[in-house]
């Protein structure tokens, strides 16, 4: 469930939720909770305590004390959660969306790919030579500026739309290996101060796509059809120059995938989902 908070939307999901764990659930609640679980285990060790000292039948004292028993049980196997959020390093440079006209794509001849080994290339095609190279240094930097992403820092996708076009994706990858490394650090900075507490690890970060139709003599067909989702071809970015798209090699990545699906393949864990 979706809390709208001014102008943005919390899942309930991080704020209290139960997990079940064999042979008991676990009750979930973000540290922002603690005072009002606190005084309520107060509030039952008061009630606890007065019932003590009056007389009641036996039979209803029996079932008050089983009840304030399950319910104290209840509170006692809350775990807690604290939230730390890395906030990816946006763009030092104004983000014109109108910049991203179309794609680019250049495929080796065949003649020659028998001896050498040659790839496809893709990437963006920016209206502007000079913004192409600034934007694509900014997604180069997901990758330490490496010209190998092995480790698919920067995620490429694809989603075939149900109205005869494609959208492209470009994000960097939330599972890359230093944000582990990051997250782990704050756990141990935090090791003392939050002793008990599980730690809700989230990251910021910006999204770009672009949707374009499937018109007549689009490559994006013989793209998919020619590169295999797993396999190497060259991401660089491309710019328009009178009608005609010209690469920038000299900043191209070297990728080993790509994602495709279909709208109505996409669920709530995929990025692309929340983005239409």
């Amino acid at each position: 469930m979706k809390i709208k908070v001014g102008n943005w939307k919390v899942d309930s999901k991080t704020l209290m939720r139960i997990e079940w764990r064999f042979p008991f659930p676990k009750i979930i609640f973000h540290e922002k909770f603690e005072k009002q679980v606190k005084w309520t285990l107060r509030i039952l060790t008061l009630i606890g305590i007065g019932t003590s000292v009056i007389s009641l039948p036996t039979i209803w004292s029996l079932i008050l004390s089983v009840c304030l028993v399950l319910i104290e049980q209840f509170f006692e196997r809350i775990i807690f959660e604290y939230t730390v959020f890395i906030v990816q390093q946006f763009p030092d440079f104004e983000v014109d969306y109108n910049q991203w006209l179309t794609n680019g794509y250049l495929f080796p001849n065949p003649e020659y790919a028998e001896h050498y080994e040659l790839f496809n290339h893709f990437g963006p095609a920016y209206k502007d030579k000079d913004y192409a190279i600034k934007f694509f240094t900014y997604l180069k930097s997901w990758n330490q500026n490496s010209f190998d992403d092995r480790d698919n820092n920067i995620c490429l996708s694809f989603v075939l739309e149900d109205n005869n076009s494609y959208s492209t994706y470009l994000y960097a990858n939330p599972k890359r290996k230093w944000l582990d490394e990051m997250f782990m650090s704050y756990r141990e900075k935090n090791k003392y101060e939050k002793y008990g507490k599980k730690q809700q690890s989230f990251v910021v970060q910006m999204i770009y796509w672009k949707n374009l139709k499937l018109v007549d003599g689009s490559l994006f067909p013989k793209f998919l059809n020619d590169q295999p989702d797993k396999g190497k071809f060259y991401f660089m970015p491309f710019y328009m120059d009178n009608d005609t798209l010209v690469p920038i090699e000299e900043i191209k990545i070297l990728k080993y995938e790509y994602q495709v699906r279909k709208r109505s393949e996409l669920t709530k864990r995929n990025i692309e989902f929340y983005y239409k």
